[in-house]
């Protein structure tokens, strides 16, 4: 059975996920927001989603509070003076903390129903212009495969020392990784010419 959507295709919908949360006014982004709640119905998203936002729980707070006492305004607390953030501050933090969210529930959905060697092999794809600049794809894929299957893989040490005292593997040992290749189907075009009008459609 064939698979329905090319792994290359599903990361250029992620991108233009991306840049439609990046760039859309508010009105659009509520209802990208409400859109993208939908994908908490399926166990495999909602598990990657909650994955993705324990591993960047300190960035989203970094950047909700930087934008909080960076940018001038309204002080929520007057009495605190200097050291009491402002509202737009917190309303510019948490439109920016929005977004970013966002962009992690399409990532969610795209790794959730996209299998690491399809991924590999979408990002091996859409690497072929840079070859023509002596950029090694096949390298690139080999060496990101192994990496993630090692990391995987790995014990996870209980104290930080023991994975300082861990021995590194054994590099000699000879390696091999497969790609199953996937030819670019009609029905992919017609998915990102699909995508690009949606995308015209929310930035206009």
């Amino acid at each position: 059975m064939a698979n329905p959507i090319h792994p290359a295709a599903r990361i250029l919908l992620w991108c233009g996920w991306a840049v439609a949360v990046e760039r859309a006014a508010l009105s659009p982004l509520i209802i990208l927001a409400v859109a993208s709640a939908t994908a908490f119905l399926f166990a495999p998203v909602r598990l990657q989603l909650l994955r993705l936002l324990r591993r960047t729980r300190w960035l989203l707070a970094v950047l909700l509070l930087t934008y909080a006492y960076i940018l001038p305004g309204t002080a929520v607390w007057p009495a605190l003076d200097w050291a009491s953030p402002s509202v737009e501050g917190l309303q510019q933090g948490a439109l920016r903390t929005a977004r970013l969210v966002l962009m992690l529930a399409g990532l969610a959905l795209l790794l959730a129903y996209t299998s690491r060697p399809r991924f590999i092999y979408g990002l091996y794809a859409l690497a072929k212009p840079l070859s023509w600049l002596g950029f090694d794809r096949r390298a690139f894929a080999v060496r990101l495969g192994l990496t993630l299957d090692y990391v995987e893989r790995a014990p996870k040490p209980a104290h930080w020392l023991e994975a300082l005292r861990a021995p590194l593997p054994d590099e000699a040992t000879p390696v091999t990784y497969t790609l199953e290749a996937e030819r670019w189907q009609s029905r992919d075009s017609a998915v990102i010419l699909a995508a690009l009008l949606l995308l015209w459609i929310v930035l206009a």
